[in-house]
């Protein structure tokens, strides 16, 4: 919708308010109904209580009210255990390094006062079969790369052994895609992702999942077999699925819901005003980085060179005339915080990679240098001495975006296509469905597949360990490496990383961060916060850039 057009936003607020009755109208009881409720607004329907399955965000947030992991990471990055007792370092014992193989294997000992809802005790045994239901169905998160077993010690202790040393093994089962479920519940011949523990979970969480009506809610009721004394303070979570966002700020303000997850920026403004009803809550760290991902082959064809997009010298331009900071402040509305490297949260932007500059002349001019020069004066630059092109060659190329982001990402893309038409790049807008552009190449994925030129959307690294995103995105021996760069010594940075000895990894991270700067492969823009909008009467949520806002529900509380 275009907000700035009165008519389609007095069409549009008609078409919110019917669906508003139509929402609230039906359904199980609201935060309004009971004292001890609360109501939580997400767009649509989880697929699974996974992030494995299907990585929407939903997923892993609606997971955490049910399942139980052996660790997890607190919003300013600290692992800690929650099935597990202790997190298994070198300093306890738990880890245990071979330096001249350069492999280790990690312990767990898990709690002996967890049990299922059902009254069946969770044991090591859940863990080994998490493990093989995942394997044996051909599912895939990074520690599947490196690890070689997951074997029972005794009922309360497995031992991991790693093909090689793993900085992020103590997240292997945690943060914010993996659960441990049940060896006695789950039907594993239905496979992992098929079986009954995809919509009919038994729990070891806070919650229990008492109904699910698609497309509409989900409720929750409290698990009286929780293992923490006291919690959950709050008796039942209903989710309600809501698209329309318009409906999602009308339920916040009329009391009718406790959680907007994900609100828009013009919804986080409206949350952050006093007097209403709600509040706003963000995280204290960036997560999700939007960045352009230039393709540096020919579309489709992963042997020849980009025309231009090979050219760090293009690329180095393409970031100079994008005014950042307009962007932010006139589009995202201030929710955002210039990134420009991938190192971007402590300990590891410690690494001194200046801030690049706005610098527009400074981008045309590096153009010419690289031989592409408007000769015909029609706006756009060709090949006139170029390394990379045959002479004549338009500068022009795809720009996609994906469509699930909204109205925000469409108004930054135009603002970036003018700014590059400025310097003589032409530009076809693009906007395609995310399930498109990052599916499997089978399934008709644009990225994977290289049938794009350059595309722009929102990433970051979870948790404390980036060193697995840096991998998916930047090594040689990655299919992930959507953009298809790739530099020798960044596979040696990238294979030093992967330590448990801090000082190391940093050297070898700071170093990784230089190459990316000199070579640019993708172009990183800004990050925005974790952040919900949430009712007055709702307190202890604490919004996690490093898992869903979910993770510490059990200690969410409402005032009276």
């Amino acid at each position: 919708m275009n907000f700035r057009k009165s008519l389609k936003v007095l069409i549009f607020g008609l078409v919110a308010l019917l669906l508003l009755v139509g929402v609230t109208g039906c359904g199980p009881k609201t935060s309004g109904d009971s004292g001890n409720s609360i109501t939580i607004l997400i767009p649509d329907n989880p697929v699974a209580f996974n992030g494995i399955n299907t990585d929407t965000g939903y997923e892993q947030a609606l997971g955490e009210l049910v399942m139980l992991s052996l660790s997890e990471t607190d919003p300013n990055g600290n692992v800690f255990p929650e099935l597990a007792v202790e997190i298994p370092t070198v300093e306890n014992g738990g880890v245990v390094l071979d330096e001249d193989a350069w492999t280790m294997t990690a312990t767990w000992k898990l709690r002996e006062d967890v049990f299922w809802a059902d009254g069946e005790q969770v044991t090591a045994d859940d863990v080994v079969f998490t493990w093989n239901a995942m394997v044996d169905a051909g599912a895939w998160y990074a520690p599947m790369d490196y690890t070689e077993s997951v074997e029972k010690v005794d009922d309360f202790t497995i031992l991991v052994t790693f093909s090689t040393v793993f900085p992020a093994y103590n997240l292997m089962f945690g943060g914010e895609d993996v659960f441990i479920y049940p060896e006695h519940y789950c039907d594993a011949e239905a496979g992992f992702y098929e079986w009954n523990c995809d919509s009919q979970p038994l729990s070891s969480g806070p919650y229990i999942l008492e109904e699910w009506v698609a497309d509409d809610h989900l409720t929750f009721v409290k698990n009286e077999n929780y293992f923490e004394e006291g919690k959950p303070a709050i008796d039942q979570v209903i989710v309600r699925i809501v698209p329309e966002e318009p409906v999602k700020q009308q339920m916040m303000l009329e009391g009718d819901a406790d959680l907007h997850y994900w609100p828009a920026e013009p919804a986080s403004n409206l949350y952050k005003e006093e007097g209403n009803g709600t509040k706003w809550a963000k995280s204290p760290t960036e997560r999700w980085v939007m960045r352009l991902i230039p393709n540096t082959y020919v579309k489709g064809d992963p042997e020849t060179p980009h025309p231009f997009l090979s050219d760090v010298r293009v690329r180095r331009a393409l970031r100079m005339s994008i005014d950042v900071d307009t962007i932010i402040n006139d589009i995202f509305l201030g929710y955002g915080v210039p990134v420009w490297n991938d190192f971007f949260r402590p300990p590891f932007n410690s690494c001194d990679i200046p801030r690049p500059e706005y610098d527009v002349e400074g981008a045309a001019a590096l153009l010419e240098e690289a031989g592409w020069t408007d000769s015909d004066g029609d706006g756009v630059r060709e090949c006139n001495g170029c390394d990379t092109a045959e002479a004549g060659t338009m500068m022009t190329m795809e720009y996609a975006i994906y469509a699930e982001y909204g109205e925000s990402l469409e108004l930054a893309q135009q603002l970036i296509a003018e700014s590059w038409k400025s310097i003589g790049i032409g530009t076809d807008l693009q906007i395609i469905e995310g399930a498109i552009m990052w599916a499997e190449a089978e399934d008709g994925g644009t990225e994977i597949a290289g049938l794009f030129e350059l595309d722009m959307w929102d990433d970051g690294y979870p948790g404390t360990d980036p060193s697995d995103q840096i991998w998916t995105f930047y090594s040689s021996g990655s299919d992930w490496n959507y953009g298809h760069w790739t530099n020798e010594d960044m596979d040696g940075y990238i294979d030093e990383m992967y330590t448990v000895y801090e000082e190391d990894y940093l050297w070898a991270a700071c170093e990784a961060a230089a190459i990316l700067e000199e070579e640019l492969p993708q172009i990183l823009l800004f990050s925005t916060l974790e952040m919900h909008g949430l009712s007055e009467r709702l307190n202890g949520v604490l919004p996690n850039s490093n898992d869903p806002v979910t993770w510490n529900v059990a200690d969410w509380t409402l005032e009276e």
